[in-house]
């Protein structure tokens, strides 16, 4: 495959999961959580534009928080949400072509644990980002948070998807989403870092 070829499996692969993370009208957005889920549940985040003001928060179930310093270009988006006991993981996808419209990822954490994602140069000024990470533990009894921090843009923008499943052995439905999930971020990872190896 063609390093054209690969940018564009990525760039599909970020625009394909924007889209389907919906349109919010604050900045930072998440899909509903639930404290009982049954079985495996996979939800949507991201944020709609680093410039828009304000963060979703879904009584109940979810908080985000958005800052960002359009004098910097500094921002930090913190999700908060309550689970029982499991397991999850999660996936990360931004792709900008202009320095306006895209971000730079400095930190993917959940509880305080470093999360795996890679910025890569695009167009003119522009990056690439994509992340995935887990199984990471789940134990119920307080917030469990995710934190995105980095530098980008005002019209830049990210999705990405948490896949969690109860218990201590997910159903082999649960595997089957986690497994899609990120071994499909795994190999647009490793396809992109072969073929610029090559170029």
């Amino acid at each position: 495959m063609s390093v054209r070829t690969n940018f564009f499996v990525s760039a599909a692969a970020a625009l394909s999961l924007a889209a389907a993370a919906g349109g919010a009208s604050a900045a930072t957005f998440v899909e509903p959580w639930t404290t009982t889920p049954v079985g495996g549940i996979s939800v949507a985040f991201g944020n709609d534009g680093l410039g828009i003001p304000g963060a979703e928060t879904i009584p109940g179930e979810t908080t985000s928080t958005h800052v960002y310093d359009d004098a910097t270009g500094a921002f930090t988006n913190t999700f908060s949400f309550e689970l029982p006991d499991g397991i999850v993981g999660f996936t990360l996808s931004s792709i900008g072509f202009l320095t306006n419209s895209s971000l730079t990822v400095s930190s993917f954490t959940f509880n305080g644990v470093d999360l795996a994602f890679t910025n890569t140069p695009t167009g003119d000024g522009g990056n690439t980002v994509l992340g995935s990470d887990g199984p990471l533990p789940v134990v119920a009894g307080g917030p469990q948070v995710l934190t995105i921090t980095g530098f980008g843009g005002s019209e830049a923008v990210y999705a990405g998807t948490a896949t969690f499943a109860a218990g201590v052995v997910p159903e082999p439905g649960a595997w089957a989403l986690m497994i899609m999930g990120f071994g499909g971020t795994g190999a647009l990872l490793r396809r992109r870092r072969s073929a610029l190896a090559l170029a």
